[in-house]
């Protein structure tokens, strides 16, 4: 708390010594804060107000930059369609100042903001151009997310056999780089291409995977959607009191961090239960 009191303060300074560069940098500071304690709105209106004080500094890359959080904020609350408008604006800015590494940001964050709109074809396009851009500038983190993101759009096209390759060339990657969260979300993307390509029991060993995965990270909400997707490939090969004790492993988790998949897993439970002797 102490570092968002010094931030407010700092934005209050600022202002009171009329330097916009200055009081921009406070506010983004402000918004990086929320950002990382995930409190999108508040995140997005410090965001909003840095881009507006960086555009009255002249400062263009700082304004784009600025838009670029701003745009990620507003996927995350579930505004797509001002995302987009907050993100191609930035585009436009890095016209006037060219950023390579702000670029492949951008056009990654306009392809969540088209997955969440379910634009799954102009998501694929975004992410591919930042996949262009990482395997040029040989950035393999950047190629990770490319991948990563390119596997889901796959995916939620049911373009499978591309979900599939792009996954496995992305896990490869995610092993190289040590990258755990990484692991995490592909054995969980494995397993549901998996799943939608009826190899339930490959299915059910991904999730697995990415369940322990995710043991390892202390990840617990990754944990909770692992077991669910278990226990939905295991209830598809019959095995239903396995699949009723991963799903009621996963609820308990739901419920511990209040999370939005709360629903459906008690109706999954439910399911269950029925279907039961």
């Amino acid at each position: 708390m102490a570092s968002l009191e010094k931030g407010l303060s700092e934005i209050q300074d600022a202002k009171a010594s009329g330097d916009a560069r200055k009081e921009g940098e406070a506010c983004a500071r402000v918004g990086g804060i929320f950002l990382e304690r995930n409190l999108y709105q508040e995140a997005a209106h410090y965001y909003l107000e840095a881009s507006s004080l960086y555009a009255l500094a002249g400062e263009i890359g700082l304004q784009a930059r600025s838009l670029n959080h701003l745009g990620i904020c507003q996927v995350m609350s579930g505004e797509a369609g001002a995302a987009l408008e907050s993100l191609e604006k930035a585009l436009r800015l890095l016209d006037q100042k060219p950023d390579p590494s702000l670029f492949s940001a951008i056009q990654g964050n306009i392809g969540l903001a088209y997955s969440a709109l379910d634009e799954h074809k102009n998501a694929i396009k975004a992410h591919k151009s930042v996949l262009e851009a990482a395997e040029e500038s040989a950035d393999e983190p950047m190629q990770l997310n490319a991948l990563i993101n390119l596997a889901d759009s796959n995916l939620q096209t049911k373009n499978y056999t591309s979900a599939q390759g792009f996954a496995l060339v992305a896990l490869d990657l995610a092993k190289k780089l040590n990258s755990q969260p990484g692991l995490v979300i592909l054995y969980d993307l494995l397993g549901m291409v998996s799943s939608r390509q009826g190899n339930l029991k490959v299915a059910a060993d991904y999730h697995e995977q990415s369940y322990q995965a995710a043991l390892e990270s202390g990840d617990l909400h990754r944990q909770a959607i692992a077991l669910a997707n278990k226990g939905l490939a295991l209830e598809g090969l019959t095995e239903l009191e396995a699949a009723l004790d991963v799903m009621q492993r996963a609820q308990e988790i739901f419920t511990l961090l209040n999370s939005d998949y709360l629903e459906k897993t008690g109706k999954d439970l439910e399911r269950l239960k029925n279907a039961l002797p």
